[in-house]
């Protein structure tokens, strides 16, 4: 059986992530004639960068390298079955890491009432959805980019919109410190006619670039407008999943497609085994007697005269030992798994385990390690964007929000909060009895998605002297312990 590839597809195969663009340029150095030559640096790497996410997303979606398998021998048996792993990876992780609303928390001596508000204001801007659409990309091809502005409604000083990757780059510089020098997004004119909108610190600035060819000498960009930046920082904000910019997508990918392939197999000896050869042993049969034969459903056969070879008839068939294959395709689906980092589902409903052992022996403790991994990556991201909203609360008068910095909260994902509830509740007694504040104690034993938010509820309820009493304490936990909405 022999499977044949475009050259494009073998090309695009061949994916380590992807390519940050960067320039030996300091911030300062930075000018409109600077940025136009940036430019025609920047723009054939982006272009290769989009290549790589456009193949991704159309592989996680089911365009995928089994649609375009060839057979040499018997090619009318030719089945194409696409198993979408790469569909049920990227989901699981967005279910899994996003799939309740990320909340900001007291960190330090936050002011609660500022909180509540940035809280507030993230809700007004549908953060959460616009979270796991990030999610989507950054699970796919490890990279996704968000733009933050100021907004002129009175109930959202700020507004959030995810960019798509396609026409999204950010440009960084060279020296220790990796310095964003500009963020740049393209907005399509015509077929081949595009304008850049390139934002620095100190300002932004409008070229015009006609995509008639990427290599770097044939790149030609006009400024054709600039202005000031009031913000002072570049609002545009890359979100990376690692420091390879290596998507999942493309990390299990070699898996992905051999799975695939070993299921079109297994059907396509199916049918041949179906549909096998017959083999006339010293018989003479024509064609219009072979049809007959199969219209009748029977055969006549008579041995040639003076010969010893006695006439008969066979199947010629050759069928797959789908035991093998079935142990073959379960180790390449778990080894799959186990790089991405998702747990395998069980069909036991129950067992001498312990609820731990099975845990980490369904891959549930990996898939949290790895998913803590990804939070540190997407906070990296998040703090530079809460910096910029925190700067547009300040300067508007009726935010509400004048003191509140990014050091003084921190960033709370929420999952299964109701494992382990019992020593989770023993462990908020025990902070208590050892005179930890509530706002820290409820933070620390991670039955919370909002510890300020409980804090401020039970004390509107039982009273500013509820942390006193332990029953009250248990009581509050599990009265509590869902993820706030």
């Amino acid at each position: 059986m022999a499977f044949e590839k475009s050259k494009s597809r073998q090309d695009t195969n061949l994916m380590f992530g992807r390519h940050e663009i960067s320039v030996s340029v300091k911030e300062e150095e930075l000018n409109e004639v600077v940025i136009a030559d940036i430019l025609k640096t920047a723009l054939p790497v982006h272009l290769k960068n989009v290549r790589d996410i456009q193949y991704l997303k159309s592989y996680k979606t089911g365009k995928q390298d089994i649609l375009y398998k060839t057979k040499k021998v018997r090619p009318e048996i030719n089945n194409i079955v696409v198993e979408n792993n790469a569909f049920h990876v990227v989901e699981f992780k967005k279910g899994y890491v996003f799939g309740d609303p990320i909340q900001y928390v007291q960190r330090l001596d936050a002011d609660d009432d500022e909180l509540s508000k940035l809280n507030q204001y993230m809700i007004e801007n549908n953060k959460s959805a616009l979270d796991k659409d990030l999610a989507d990309d950054f699970y796919t091809f490890a990279t996704g980019f968000r733009i933050i502005l100021p907004h002129y409604e009175e109930r959202k000083p700020f507004i959030l919109a995810n960019l798509n990757a396609d026409n999204t780059f950010v440009v960084y510089s060279t020296d220790v410190f990796h310095t964003k020098l500009m963020g740049c997004y393209m907005t399509q004119k015509s077929d081949k006619e595009y304008e850049i909108m390139v934002y620095t610190k100190n300002g932004v600035y409008y070229y015009e670039w006609k995509k008639n060819n990427s290599t770097k000498d044939n790149i030609q960009v006009v400024l054709i407008g600039s202005e000031p930046n009031p913000l002072r920082k570049i609002p545009i904000v890359e979100y990376k999943l690692n420091k390879s910019r290596l998507g999942l997508v493309e990390l299990i990918k070699s898996q992905l497609d051999t799975l695939n392939k070993i299921t079109s197999a297994d059907i396509d000896d199916i049918d041949q085994f179906v549909q096998s050869l017959l083999v006339f042993i010293n018989q003479d049969i024509t064609k219009d007697e072979f049809i007959d034969m199969i219209d009748m459903g029977a055969v006549m056969l008579s041995d040639s005269v003076g010969t010893n070879v006695k006439a008969d008839l066979k199947l010629l068939s050759q069928k797959l030992a789908h035991t093998e294959t079935k142990v073959l395709y379960q180790r390449i689906y778990e080894e799959m798994l186990t790089i991405a980092g998702v747990p395998k589902m069980s069909d036991r409903s129950s067992g001498g385990d312990t609820g731990l052992a099975r845990m980490a022996g369904e891959g549930w403790i990996m898939a949290d390690d790895r998913a803590k991994q990804d939070e540190l990556a997407f906070k990296m991201a998040e703090r530079e964007m809460l910096d910029i909203a925190l700067d547009i609360c300040k300067v508007k008068s009726n935010s509400g929000i004048k003191k509140l910095s990014v050091s003084d909260l921190d960033i709370k994902f929420t999952r299964n909060k109701s494992d382990n509830m019992l020593v989770k509740t023993q462990s908020l007694v025990n902070l208590k009895n050892a005179k930890v504040p509530p706002e820290v104690a409820f933070a620390v034993v991670g039955l919370f998605s909002d510890p300020n938010e409980v804090v401020k509820q039970a004390r509107a309820y039982y009273g500013d002297d509820f942390w006193k009493d332990d029953e009250i304490v248990k009581e509050v936990a599990q009265e509590f312990s869902q993820p706030i909405e």
